[in-house]
């Protein structure tokens, strides 16, 4: 298989696919379904808008497999590793406030953390990792670790991004186990054990981003540092004023 994405391409997926799902949650769900009157849409109607928003949370779940490959990409690159924490660490702080409003309707809210905050998270296990020095039992305490905490202070991905990035890291030079063990984290991680849990879309979509991250050649491509950084809180913001001051009034 020819390797032909680049790691700015890489990010602009992963980018289209985070857009598709937050507009369906930020646009359709909170600001039109949840809030339109029940007499705006037929019976018709209304399934076809519920079934267009569940569409566009499967074509989301491309995005954050990818987000966490990367972060391990930039974690081993990287020749600051304290700058990037620290950019990490203001723009999850800065880009708070907007998540819970446009989300959860309002500017603090404890019942989630923005994705920053896993990433941010994820970076720190992985410095503790590597200082340990390569101790793989050292390093499984770590993350469960991290795990742990991600589930407690509700981060958006919770321990599924912790281990996904720690199986991105321990399985770097080796494809066929990291694919292997990502498909079993996010197996494990959709808490369905059953037949149909392996034939969810939501698995599959997740799992088809394993072939774009395949297709990764290794280079940065174009200089994107603080795209997402800024783009991440201003797409919030666009859709939220979407959801409040514009789609629904015209209804």
């Amino acid at each position: 298989m020819k390797k032909v994405l680049t790691g700015s391409t890489l990010k602009i997926l992963a980018v289209i696919s985070m857009v598709i799902d937050h507009f369906a949650q930020v646009v359709l769900k909170n600001g039109i379904i949840l809030n339109a009157p029940y007499s705006r849409f037929s019976d018709a109607q209304f399934s076809l808008l519920m079934n267009i928003t569940n569409i566009c949370h499967i074509a989301g779940r491309i995005a954050f497999p990818i987000f966490c490959f990367l972060l391990v990409e930039g974690f081993l690159h990287t020749h600051d590793l304290k700058k990037y924490l620290l950019n990490l660490g203001i723009f999850a702080v800065v880009s708070e406030p907007v998540y819970d409003l446009a989300l959860k309707g309002t500017l603090i809210s404890p019942d989630g953390q923005n994705v920053m905050f896993t990433l941010l998270l994820g970076l720190i296990v992985l410095t503790v990792i590597k200082k340990a020095c390569g101790n793989i039992w050292l390093g499984m305490i770590v993350t469960a670790a991290g795990a742990f905490i991600s589930y407690i202070c509700r981060l958006d991905g919770w321990y599924y991004g912790i281990l996904l990035m720690a199986v991105f890291y321990f399985f770097h030079d080796k494809p066929v186990l990291r694919n292997v063990f990502a498909i079993l984290i996010m197996y494990i991680c959709g808490l369905d054990f059953s037949i149909r849990g392996l034939i969810s879309p939501y698995f599959i979509t997740a799992a088809c981003s394993l072939i774009f991250i395949s297709l990764y050649n290794g280079k940065r491509g174009m200089r994107m540092k603080y795209f997402f950084y800024v783009f991440y809180p201003a797409h919030f913001i666009v859709f939220y004023v979407l959801s409040a001051y514009i789609i629904v009034p015209r209804l």
